[in-house]
């Protein structure tokens, strides 16, 4: 195992953050910087085009979070260098002076423990030191076997993206460093018969560095048997259906469906019916959910929040009880609850909202072929293609690539493609009458707060038995 560097830049400024907070707790109540320096590459190959560019999630910045009179402010910054501290403190007294105050939502003074930490994670191959030239050559490696594994593959896209987080949080009582890796990987075959053409993918994530490749390798064969099957593909009859869903779909469901109706900051807004639900049944008795950014070890993983807060293991529903949120400290303050360590940013930029980490259905006592068993006519639906959240309504919406259909106990070999799931997610959950023991998580896409405000996450469980509408 190799352990990930510091930042050297975080290093080397940290003395001046750390003389900005001690100028500034002299004039407000409460003083925070958060600093980051987050960096990553993207590689992608396809036939004979192969690319690199910087990641997405690359930012380099600070934010300063103040409360002077019950109000929360906040100031955004980037350009420092030793010796600009005073300077950097005064702007934000200058930016607080300047303010209007009117609007502003009040808070009592942010509780805060005393706390060091310094934490930096271990991957087994760090892609920093493997080098481009490694990469393309394990890409191209997985493209080559894509291509030779099916009769109508004729081409495919692999990617592969790592970035290095960095952050410290400097308060008056807090002095807290994190480092690690997280990486994810596609692979995107493509069939062709005839005229008609079918896409598929694989996907690996987790907080690590270019080991995560070796689970592609091992998904070569099913993943091309899946994307041929697709060419046979046929309309799902619109219904309600006996379904078992997979891990991937389990965390669609948890994500989208439940996940965004417990961020608590919609519940200071009453834009999510989970604040009414607390303490009271939303599921079957063999279903509990958790958000858990530690010791889960996914793309969604920290081990301190934008705000300071260590990370949280949040269990959300406990034998189908609804039992709390996940929360920012703004939120729990406002709702007179303990923040979670749930508070992420986009970036140094943005502001601070509750959000997902982790999040994820636990294992039960059953198996698949339990399932599959059990089912008299339905599908096992596989492979998320979409998902949107509703928490004022509780509805879900998802679509899927995949349902293999169910017959008598057995699957048929037919599949169905794409596959609409719909219901009010307290039916969906309570419908639940079968969980498998073994849970699989997924986190190679990014959350938004509505349209905006993109975090990583993961989300996934075991399988599940449910009732769902499918169309």
């Amino acid at each position: 195992m190799v352990k990930v560097k510091d930042s050297e830049f975080l290093k080397r400024i940290k003395p001046e953050i750390t003389k900005i907070v001690r100028l500034l707790e002299k004039r407000f109540d409460y003083v925070s910087v958060l600093g980051t320096d987050t960096f990553g590459y993207k590689y992608q190959l396809s036939g004979d085009n192969s690319s690199i560019e910087e990641s997405m999630w690359t930012e380099r910045g600070f934010v300063a979070r103040v409360l002077d009179n019950r109000r929360v402010y906040e100031y955004s910054f980037n350009l420092i260098d030793s010796g600009v501290g005073e300077e950097i403190a005064e702007k934000i007294v200058e930016a607080v002076e300047d303010s209007d105050p009117n609007g502003f939502r009040e808070y009592a003074l942010l509780p805060e423990e005393p706390l060091n930490l310094s934490f930096n994670d271990e991957v087994k191959i760090d892609p920093v030191s493997a080098g481009a030239e490694k990469i393309f050559t394990n890409l191209q490696n997985l493209f080559d076997r894509t291509l030779e594994a099916g009769e109508y593959i004729f081409n495919a896209r692999v990617v592969y993206e790592w970035v290095r987080v960095a952050k410290i949080f400097i308060s008056s009582v807090r002095n807290l460093e994190q480092t690690y890796i997280w990486s994810q990987a596609y692979l995107v075959p493509m069939a062709r018969k005839e005229n008609l053409v079918k896409i598929i993918y694989a996907a690996a994530s987790g907080v690590g560095g270019l080991e995560i490749l070796k689970s592609l390798e091992d998904r070569i064969e099913s993943t091309v048997t899946d994307a041929e099957l697709l060419l046979s593909a046929e309309p799902i009859i619109p219904g309600e259906y006996d379904v078992v869903l997979s891990p991937d779909i389990a965390g669609l469901v948890a994500h989208e469906a439940f996940g965004h109706g417990v961020e608590m900051d919609m519940f200071v807004k009453n834009r999510a019916l989970g604040k009414e639900y607390i303490d009271k049944k939303v599921a079957s008795s063999l279903v509990n959910m958790r958000d858990a950014a530690f010791p889960v070890r996914q793309c969604g993983s920290y081990r301190f929040d934008d705000e300071g807060v260590i990370s949280g293991n949040t269990l959300i529903i406990e034998n189908g009880i609804l039992k709390k949120g996940i929360s920012d400290t703004l939120s729990a303050a406002s709702m007179g609850t303990v923040p979670t360590g749930n508070g992420r940013r986009e970036s140094f930029m943005n502001k601070a909202y509750s959000r997902m980490t982790n999040t994820y259905f636990e294992g039960g006592n059953d198996n698949v072929d339990k399932m599959i068993a059990s089912v008299d006519s339905g599908y096992l639906i596989d492979y998320t293609q979409s998902g949107m959240e509703d928490p004022k309504n509780w509805g879900l919406q998802g679509i899927a690539l995949i349902g293999r259909e169910i017959k008598n106990g057995k699957l048929t070999g037919r599949i169905a493609s794409p596959v609409v799931m719909t219901g009010y997610v307290p039916d969906i959950l309570n419908n639940i009458s079968m969980i498998s023991g073994d849970i699989e998580l997924s986190g190679s896409g990014y959350c938004g707060k509505g349209w905006k405000e993109f975090v990583k996450v993961s989300a996934g469980g075991p399988y599940i038995k449910t009732k769902m509408r499918l169309g």
